[in-house]
């Protein structure tokens, strides 16, 4: 069988993107829709997107500062600042090929080890879950208590036991790295503590590990709160509690890697878990507006960062002769 070409392999976002599109906008009444934008409050939605892309932009490089200091080397913040920035625009496109490209940054100006480099992401990703998993418990418990529970469209028994399970395993790490136990499933996990895999849960402090939480939810705080504002600039009234638990979700199939710079995505997600919330008409706009400004915006930002990006990426020392083009974390690790 052939090999398909890489042309058809990067068209699939953008038919992905037009066939979504297309189920939901294939009978639209688009002056109801125009009608509808021309009545949201631009410059509010405007600058939900914007300012908390740019806050987003700015926690994510401080703590992946934070993180490569603490468990490897000193790490610059104002080189890798620019470079991410520039990555918004390759992110528009092709989200996969921006966050390789950004690991393999990362790996070449520390010159980290890719084992080492893998149990870090993982430390990031874990807190991440955590303190996300926290913060949904008391948001969780504020939708039931105000009787939104039944609008949500989760089956609340899987939801809860996703979130019981991640702070029951959470904590189970915390005593397994912390207290210098080893049992549950971190024993069938960690085979080997002393791995350079395993090196930022053994190094890590308690005050690095509730550090990492904070520094990876806040982002995700503002661009959720400016989401909201953004509804209530397209007259879609989503009760707060109900917004706050359902609203990750909505982020999570907003930037599926499968559709073009989150087009058709953002509307599948928002007229599924928000559809009764407000007309068809003004969830339409809200839907095409969010992908478009935050594209923009993300252009933007690359455009201003693109030069100073392009100069650090030319100071950069050549790989190592021996150094590994994929990372070494993929192979199998020796007993």
């Amino acid at each position: 069988m052939s090999r398909v070409p890489a042309w058809a392999k990067k068209a699939v976002p953008a038919l992905i993107s037009l066939l979504i599109l297309y189920y939901y906008f294939h009978d639209q009444d688009w002056a109801a829709l125009w009608a509808a934008t021309a009545h949201a409050r631009l410059w509010l939605a405007l600058l939900a997107i914007v300012v908390p892309q740019l806050i987003y932009w700015a926690l994510e490089v401080l703590l992946t500062e934070r993180t490569m200091t603490w468990f490897h080397a000193p790490f610059p913040w104002r080189p890798y600042f620019w470079v991410r920035g520039a990555i918004y625009i390759l992110q528009i496109l092709n989200p996969t090929l921006a966050g390789g490209g950004t690991l393999l940054y990362i790996q070449r100006r520390t010159l980290i080890p890719w084992r080492r480099f893998a149990g870090i992401l993982l430390f990031r990703f874990g807190m991440t879950m955590w303190a996300l998993t926290l913060f949904l418990i008391p948001a969780t418990l504020a939708m039931h208590y105000y009787g939104l529970a039944e609008r949500a469209r989760l089956n609340l028994w899987v939801w809860w036991g996703f979130l019981i399970f991640g702070v029951a395993w959470m904590v189970e790490a915390w005593v397994v790295w912390h207290h210098q136990k080893h049992f549950g499933l971190s024993k069938l996990v960690v085979r080997d503590r002393e791995s350079e895999f395993w090196t930022a849960f053994r190094l890590a402090t308690r005050g690095q590990w509730l550090a990492t939480g904070a520094l990876a939810l806040a982002p995700m705080l503002f661009v959720l709160f400016g989401f909201y504002l953004l509804a209530l600039a397209f007259e879609v009234r989503v009760p707060f509690w109900h917004f706050l638990v359902v609203a990750p979700l909505v982020m999570l199939i907003m930037d599926l890697p499968i559709a073009l710079a989150g087009f058709g995505t953002t509307t599948l997600a928002w007229m599924t878990f928000f559809g009764e919330f407000g007309s068809e008409e003004n969830l339409a706009a809200l839907s095409l507006f969010l992908p478009f400004a935050r594209s923009i915006c993300r252009g933007l930002i690359g455009l201003v960062s693109l030069r100073p990006a392009l100069a650090d990426l030319a100071a950069l020392p050549p790989a190592p002769a021996g150094e590994p083009a994929s990372p070494a974390f993929l192979e199998r690790e020796e007993a």
